[in-house]
């Protein structure tokens, strides 16, 4: 109704326009024909001649009749420099006054004016008509009558109703259209109600803690909110006015964390699939923004939302927690062990087998010792000592043959304890869970290999799974995440470890290199190298031999 109305409006606007300009243009007219036509009797030979005998009226009158009748024009009066008439329409008023000014004329030439007189508003031009000496003998004005000027009206009043018809049902059919077009677009919802959901849904985006993406039909980035810009950081490469929710132009998704794009690229729905950007490890979800008939418009996609959700500290928290629970069980089992052993010395101490049992006691200390002494002996942060000794622990509980190789001297404070737990932990559990679901015993192993140099740590960690199954390794390294269960073997199985290890080797300044099947009996090998906080000043100072136990 407003749109009809407003285009009311302007067809009625439009017609005064054209009436207003159609009365200016019938004017105009009257005023270029009878100024016209003043000026040319004014030349007229016998005008000049006959204004100037002693009874002018009687050559003049029947001549103004007859031009009367042959130009349209309502009357044409010749008169004397005083205004007295020679000749009137009406002969009542020959003689008489002519009724309106003349002085101008007499100054200046050919005038226009409109006045009052016996034939009511007349539209008059008058001219002065000049004798042989160039002297002022007479006038002569011509006019029409304001009625008669309307009539020129009349005749394009049709044409104005017909452009105003016109434009009106134009107009409504226009009007129709962009409401039918509104209402789609809008889903029926009107401004008020537009501009309440756009001050809610504001809110909601600023307050939510889970960063919020839309991508329109064509990829491009049009809309995120402020956890977005937290999350993604300096990858947003975009000018935003603080605390405005919108983007101050299309970013092409092209802009965004590799790792992202290639997800969003697929064009499938995403749930919850992790993505590394940076320090963070983020949870993704992302699905197709639908329009349907329920909600007011046509069926169709409008474009893609994408959910980012930080798991960064909750997965970290997880690790440390595995971490505790790995040595909980170390600690469980070799109390379990212990137990058994002492059971057994003590048996051998009740059958009088002294020394036997002394015997067994001295072995079993002396096969413990030697793995403790082991690490000890090049490894002198406790942290990552007691680590190494847990998951040997975990991995003689499991049944898996388990050796750590040391080259250099590991000093305390030589490399972040948080990180190094981090990154060796997860290797070592995804290296046995891929050794431990192999059949025979001869490919149940893992090797962890720690070497120290002048401003390097590196880590290998060897395991005799099954590998990759396949799966390129810079795949696995680029995308950060797999899915356990998908038929893909080796240490790739633990999607959300490996997402950690990759983080925090790339927080680190690191390399993590992954390698599948570089022997006949390996599975797969990862290689980290991390920058030493601070070099052990005698560089490479002992080694242990390496022990070929497999």
């Amino acid at each position: 109704m407003g749109l009809l109305s407003l285009t009311l409006l302007a067809v009625v606007a439009l017609t005064l326009a054209l009436y207003l300009d159609a009365t200016r243009q019938a004017v105009s007219v009257a005023q270029e024909r009878t100024a016209s036509l003043s000026a040319a009797l004014a030349i007229d030979p016998f005008v000049i001649d006959a204004v100037q005998t002693s009874h002018p009226t009687e050559l003049l009158q029947p001549f103004a009749e007859a031009v009367m009748s042959k130009s349209s024009v309502d009357f044409v009066t010749f008169m004397d420099t005083d205004r007295t008439r020679y000749t009137h329409r009406y002969t009542s008023e020959i003689g008489g006054k002519f009724a309106g000014p003349i002085d101008e004329a007499l100054k200046h030439g050919t005038v226009n004016q409109t006045n009052n007189g016996p034939l009511g508003v007349t539209i008059r031009g008058i001219t002065p008509i000049h004798g042989s000496d160039g002297s002022v003998v007479a006038l002569v004005s011509t006019g029409v009558t304001v009625e008669h000027s309307n009539l020129l009206l009349l005749q394009r009043i049709p044409l104005i109703i017909a452009i105003a018809g016109t434009m009106l049902t134009v107009g409504a059919i226009m009007a129709f259209g962009i409401r039918r077009y509104l209402r789609r677009v809008t889903f029926g919802r009107g401004p008020e109600q537009i501009g309440q959901m756009y001050a809610f849904y504001d809110a909601v985006l600023h307050t939510v803690d889970d960063g919020m993406l839309l991508l329109g039909r064509n990829g491009e980035l049009v809309l995120y909110n402020d956890r977005a810009r937290e999350l993604l950081g300096s990858a947003l490469r975009v000018s935003v006015v603080p605390g405005n929710v919108r983007s101050r132009k299309r970013v092409p998704v092209g802009e965004l964390p590799h790792e992202l794009t290639e997800m969003l690229a697929s064009g499938n729905v995403v749930e919850d699939e992790i993505v590394t950007v940076g320090d963070r490890v983020l949870l993704v979800s992302h699905r197709p923004v639908v329009s349907d008939e329920a909600t007011g418009g046509s069926v169709g996609s409008l474009g893609t939302l994408v959910v980012l959700r930080d798991r960064t500290e909750l997965l970290k928290l997880t690790s440390d927690l595995d971490s505790l629970q790995t040595m909980s069980n170390a600690l469980r089992s070799q109390t379990h062990e212990h137990a058994n052993r002492i059971h057994t010395m003590v048996t051998l101490v009740e059958l009088g087998r002294g020394d036997e049992a002394i015997r067994f006691a001295a072995e079993d200390v002396k096969v413990d010792q030697e793995l403790t002494d082991q690490v000890l002996q090049s490894i002198d942060e406790p942290v990552l000592a007691a680590l190494l000794v847990g998951k040997s622990a975990q991995a003689s509980e499991s049944g898996i043959e388990f050796s750590i190789v040391a080259d250099g001297h590991i000093s305390a404070g030589m490399i972040d304890v948080q990180d190094a737990v981090t990154i060796i932990g997860n290797l070592i559990d995804n290296a046995m869970e891929a050794a431990g679901d192999q059949e025979s015993a001869e490919r149940r192993w893992v090797e962890v290999e720690l070497l120290a140099v002048p401003g390097e740590f590196v880590v290998r960690v060897t395991d005799g799974g099954a590998g990759l199954g396949g799966v390129a390794p810079e795949q696995v390294l680029r995308r950060g995440y797999t899915k356990k269960g998908d038929g893909v073997g080796g240490t790739a199985v633990r999607g959300v470890g490996l997402a950690l290890v990759h983080q925090a080797v790339r927080r680190r300044g690191g390399t993590l290199r992954l390698e599948d099947g570089v022997a006949a009996d390996e599975g797969a090998r990862f290689t980290v190298v991390l920058p030493t906080v601070s070099a052990d000043p005698d560089g490479c100072t002992t080694s242990s031999e390496r022990k070929d136990q497999r």
